[in-house]
């Protein structure tokens, strides 16, 4: 089978009117200015897609994105999933303000690749002096930033000079550049949406993670930016990569998909195509973010700014929890009264307008907005990366959002697993929530070293539920001294109900963590299974069904077994032992839990023995009668009718008799 071509999508990047669209056109002979107002004005509004065959087993799409200041919120959601970044200046201009503010969109969106196209040398007259000096002059001012070391390749679109020695260092460029891996669920933010007459709705975006395939049962889920909306399934009919159908395309390409039963109405620029938990839609995040040096006032509690993820944006707000210390400073653990001064970095919780769809990893720009003061539009003023797309909420939790941040920034699988177990407590945290806080692909694998050994740092609870051992191991010591407390306050009762134990240990313990820890107790015998509805008790305390009773209870029986047929009443027992009513009912409800008394109605009980007797009885009154009835139980008794219809009745419920009009027959039981 012969290899697939390499595939990887290129971006430009540049000031209006540098010539970036030109560019495009001259090395892949497509024009990526497709609207009539694009047209008119000879700038590009909108993104802009273009093919490019590089050589044999190498192609490209190139992401033309507008240079126009009013237009860098569309330039953010192209750039997001480009792979390399051919920044254009014009050798008559060199750097300018929105040449700057396109560098530090591609460093915060983490682009590590590029090479600079000197544009627009033809315009210099043969000077190679002077073309010499506007390429210094433009490696001047790259020093700092990712084309710092780029290669500067002077060149034309009119004449064609230089293109040939641009292709051969994005060659170059390219063989530097890791390929993308294939694992994980797909992420595929949208950037345009549009009808195709005969084929109906067709999206586009470059596939961040993952693999679309087409042949595949599993539909995409679409999560959608803003308010009202909601996730849906929907169905890919077909797809393609630079014009090419294709059934199985793996990230990093430039892919267009064309979608069954959903109108271009319903999609926008921003929704992400997914499957999987890798994505959610929050209005709460926690990012670690750069604010880039020179630009603005410090960071604080409630700054105002536009957030860009993905090919999305809206408003939000900023608070700062922890700022990155410097050399020989200390770091601030308390998160009080935190600002993030221009050049810094740090844990920061965003709190938006409204709900987008995030994922771990997923780059952040946020931009400042219009201000007449200072004559600009809004700018870029900083990014990162979303560290926590589903932080957990509640007052006081700075510390804790701290710790979980700072783990989850650093390099360590391990560290972050560990964090997020230890920061869900006894409530438990399952699979596809740790896949998602961390992003990583196999998280049973990953997790698998924190379960093993003679201290193992965590428990799988279930099939995929984990908590810290340490806390499953309290928990355990939780149950053990709560039924002690309970067989205290009530020695005469069999033991405690497990669902009530369950929901004594607290009231954020999840309920299977819970039930893991008491079974955890039972299988060290620290607990017992009294009975078959599941009443716990310790070792050598409560009631057991053949166990030694306490002298009043004792009593008590001793009072049903010497009635045999003729029971007494709670009064009667009351009278003649001279108890409360209350302690009666005590007395009298542990006998039945442990089998010794069986109840018929609330005042009437027998003794085991004198039950089964009459149990006898009446099969062999029914084995030769074949039928029975209140006269012939009376008899048989000597109760009066008060308590030998309630005994029928119960009989009855046993499947021992059945009833036909006023006689019983024999039953399934009989």
């Amino acid at each position: 089978m012969a290899k697939a071509p390499r595939s990887l999508v290129l971006g430009t990047a540049g000031h209006i009117d540098h010539g970036k669209t030109t560019l495009v056109r001259a090395l892949t002979g497509t024009d990526t200015d497709r609207l009539p107002e694009e047209k008119r004005r000879g700038i590009t509004i909108e993104l802009g897609f273009a093919p490019w065959a590089i050589k044999s087993g190498l192609e490209a799409s190139i992401v033309d994105v507008p240079g126009h200041e009013n237009f860098v919120r569309t330039m953010v959601a192209g750039a997001g999933g480009i792979d390399a970044v051919i920044l254009v200046v014009s050798a008559e201009d060199g750097v300018m303000p929105q040449t700057r503010e396109h560098i530090n969109v591609c460093r915060l969106l983490g682009v590590k690749h590029g090479v600079v196209a000197l544009s627009k040398v033809d315009r210099m007259e043969g000077d190679e002096e002077a073309i010499e000096l506007a390429a210094d002059d433009v490696r001047e001012a790259l020093a700092g930033t990712i084309f710092e070391t780029a290669p500067i390749i002077a060149c034309s679109s009119h004449t064609k000079e230089g293109l040939d020695t641009l292709r051969s260092a994005i060659v170059k460029l390219i063989e530097h550049i890791p390929r993308r891996g294939t694992k994980g669920d797909p992420i595929l933010p949208l950037d345009r949406v549009f009808s195709i007459r005969g084929h109906g709705t067709v999206v586009t975006g470059t596939l961040q993670r993952g693999v679309v395939d087409v042949g595949k049962e599993t539909p995409l889920r679409l999560e959608p930016v803003g308010e009202g909306r909601s996730p849906q399934q929907l169905r890919t009919r077909a797809a393609q990569v630079r014009g090419d159908a294709q059934d199985r395309i793996g990230a990093g390409s430039r892919i267009a998909l064309n979608l069954g039963g959903v109108e271009t109405k319903d999609l926008s620029r921003g929704d992400v195509l997914t499957a999987g938990d890798a994505v959610s839609r929050q209005t709460v995040f926690h990012a670690w973010l750069q604010h880039l040096p020179t630009h603005g006032a410090p960071w604080k509690s409630g700054s105002a700014l536009q957030v860009c993820v993905g090919t999305a944006y809206t408003n939000g707000k900023l608070d700062p929890l922890y700022v990155e210390p410097r050399e020989g400073e200390a770091a601030d653990t308390a998160g009080e009264d935190v600002c993030i001064d221009s050049g810094r970095e740090g844990l920061v919780r965003f709190r938006l307008e409204s709900p987008l769809p995030l994922w771990r990893g997923a780059r952040v720009v946020v931009r400042a907005f219009s201000d007449p003061s200072e004559n600009f539009q809004g700018r870029t003023i900083g990014g990162g990366v979303v560290l926590d797309p589903e932080p957990s909420a509640g007052r006081g939790q700075r510390p804790r959002w701290i710790a979980l941040g700072r783990a989850l920034h650093g390099d360590d699988p391990r560290a972050q697993l560990s964090a997020l177990v230890q920061d869900a407590g006894l409530l438990g945290i399952d699979e596809a929530t740790l896949a998602r806080r961390t992003g990583m692909d196999d998280v049973r694998a990953a997790i698998d070293p924190l379960l093993k050994g003679k201290k193992p740092y965590a428990a799988r609870i279930g099939q995929d539920r984990y908590v810290e051992d340490s806390a499953i191991r309290m928990l355990i010591d939780r149950a053990i001294s709560t039924v002690d407390k309970f067989h205290g306050a009530q020695p005469l009762k069999t033991g405690m109900p497990r669902p009530a134990l369950e929901a004594a240990l607290g009231k954020r313990v999840a309920t299977d963590v819970a039930a893991a820890a008491i079974d955890r107790a039972i299988e060290r015998g620290a607990l017992r299974g009294v009975d078959e509805t599941g009443t716990l008790a310790r070792p050598g305390k409560g009631l057991a069904a053949g166990g030694e009773l306490p002298p009043r209870m004792k009593d008590v029986l001793d009072l049903y077994e010497a009635a045999q047929n003729k029971p007494p009443t709670l009064k009667e027992v009351a009278e003649s032992l001279e108890l409360a009513a209350a302690e009666v009912l005590e007395l009298v409800s542990g006998l039945q839990r442990t089998g010794r008394l069986i109840r018929v109605t609330a005042d009437l009980s027998f003794s085991k023995q004198s039950h089964e007797s009459l149990l006898a009885g009446v099969r062999e009154h029914l084995e030769s009668a074949g039928t029975i009835d209140v006269q012939a139980l009376k008899a048989m008794t000597g109760l009066s009718r008060k308590f030998v219809v309630p005994l029928m009745e119960h009989f009855d419920q046993l499947q021992i008799t059945v009833r036909r009009g006023n006689d019983r027959i024999r039953g399934p039981r009989a």
